[in-house]
């Protein structure tokens, strides 16, 4: 296939491309069993925004280089359920599978001050995580409903939210560091590379969350803003 996807590629086709988009399709509520539909046929029977979509999958899978300056034509409210469902899947999914994997290739030595030390830090990754997605949860979410309710609370700074990306990515390289440099020897090792294979790709996986929101989802939502009080 070509570089981009266009919406009248079949859908199947950018799956068996490029397997990680399958958590696209999640996010926006879309099931498999499309058969030979487009993107765009797909898009339209699960009253998805087809440009939305592309953009969102494009941009991922381009390594995030694939944006464009008119954010007029993307649909705010797709954004924001696709923003929401990759909190619950990071939260209620991800994070807590590696906890339990982590906590099974550990368990052999519990009372091993690195292990201490291991679980200590992705209690702290966690919790950076938790406290980030939580905040935009009570804030920055309900500013965007008031938005596409054409009403704007000239108190909410849409821009401070970002700064928090950097703080949990400080975590994450933490934890891998501690893993890869410090494990003890007596550890699963079977357990422990899988573990460290699973960080990676939630570390990608999260990136490319955040990248979303700081390079698509915020300007979105800034030209709303704009034409709202142009309008008004």
């Amino acid at each position: 296939m070509s570089n981009y996807y266009t919406a009248s590629d079949r859908m199947s086709d950018l799956i068996e491309d490029n397997y990680s988009l399958l958590q696209v399709l999640s996010r926006f509520g879309m099931s498999l069993g499309f058969g030979d539909q487009t993107v765009g046929e797909v898009c339209e029977s699960s009253q998805v925004d087809t440009a939305t979509f592309l953009l969102i999958i494009n941009f991922i899978h381009s390594g995030y280089t694939q944006l464009t300056d008119d954010v007029s034509n993307l649909s705010v409210a797709a954004l924001l359920d696709y923003l929401r469902q990759s909190h619950v899947y990071f939260l209620d999914y991800v994070l807590p599978r590696i906890h339990q994997d982590l906590h099974s290739a550990l368990q052999e030595n519990p009372e091993n001050a690195i292990n201490h030390l291991i679980h200590q830090q992705f209690d702290n990754y966690l919790s950076s995580v938790e406290k980030h997605m939580r905040y935009e949860e009570r804030t920055l979410f309900p500013y965007v409903e008031q938005l596409l309710r054409h009403q704007v609370d000239s108190t909410f700074e849409l821009q401070t939210f970002s700064k928090h990306h950097h703080a949990i990515d400080d975590e994450l390289r933490e934890l891998k560091k501690i893993l890869i440099k410090y494990s003890p020897v007596d550890t699963n090792r079977t357990k422990l590379n899988a573990l460290l294979y699973q960080i990676y790709d939630c570390e990608k996986e999260l990136d490319a969350h955040c990248k979303a929101e700081d390079y698509i989802f915020v300007p979105a939502v800034h030209d709303l803003k704009e034409k709202i009080l142009h309008e008004g």
